[in-house]
């Protein structure tokens, strides 16, 4: 498997390479993120082994048809040009498709939406995964049925919330083979964003050790990106690395039990 973190800036950049990650996941939140992003002279290739995959800009609101065509899909056209210019071919996307928030008038358009946006990605030879926030997995199957190569970022954290179980292993059952990307870190449950907390990995109560085993039971050898803080961001790939089998580390796992 590869393992990265989060890079907001050149220095993140360096910082990663220069600690042994294999990528980074740059944040392009914004216009001005992508201004600054498409000015830096970054490219996939010009980094040696070390490579870069990006993380698209925020929704808004969830139920708003209007701002989803004149607003964030606009948005990520644009970031996807961004990102054609960097040789970078992954972007994974926040959009809200769970039918307990999300309308079915704007879910259909946000399943139209999105088949316009992978058309236009593979144009620019650019893969779009969508990240799950509060979805079920049944919540999921519609937009993965309709919307051929769109792939899936399994957020584990996030599935963490809105309810009384962790939806990984669910999600993992059911769309193995169209997960690309995987979000880790941690939090202790909860109903609400304020509850999505990236913790370090340990210290709350997402069962890592299961959801890696399903993930490795479903053949994926991807990309995982540790969503912690970077002073984190290292113990935390030597903790998931034991748990993938990558490397042997004598290290204290009691918080996977």
């Amino acid at each position: 498997m590869y393992y990265g973190a989060p890079a907001r800036s050149l220095d993140d950049i360096a910082r990663l390479r220069r600690t042994g990650f294999d990528f980074g996941e740059i944040a392009i939140a914004n216009a001005g993120a992508r201004r600054m992003w498409w000015e830096s002279g970054v490219i996939n290739g010009g980094l040696g082994k070390f490579f870069l995959m990006a993380h698209g800009p925020l929704e808004g609101d969830p139920n708003d048809a209007g701002s989803l065509w004149n607003r964030y899909i606009s948005n990520l056209m644009a970031t996807v040009d961004t990102l054609n210019r960097m040789a970078i071919r992954s972007l994974n996307i926040h959009l809200l498709v769970d039918r307990r928030i999300v309308s079915s008038l704007v879910l259909a358009e946000k399943i139209r939406a999105l088949r316009e946006l992978v058309q236009y990605g593979r144009k620019n030879s650019v893969a779009i995964n969508l990240e799950n926030l509060s979805e079920t997995a049944d919540d999921l199957e519609p937009v993965m049925s309709e919307v051929p190569n769109l792939g899936l970022t399994l957020d584990v954290g996030h599935a963490n919330l809105g309810g009384t179980a962790n939806k990984s292993i669910s999600i993992i059952e059911k769309f193995g083979r169209l997960i690309r990307h995987v979000h880790l870190h941690d939090n202790r449950g909860g109903q609400s964003q304020d509850d999505d907390l990236h913790l370090p990995i340990g210290d709350g109560t997402v069962d890592f050790r299961a959801i890696m085993t399903s993930l490795m039971n479903a053949g994926y050898d991807g990309t995982l990106t540790l969503e912690v803080k970077p002073e984190f961001q290292e113990a935390g790939k030597i903790r998931v690395k034991a748990l993938a089998g990558d490397e042997l580390f004598t290290i204290d796992l009691q918080n996977f039990e």
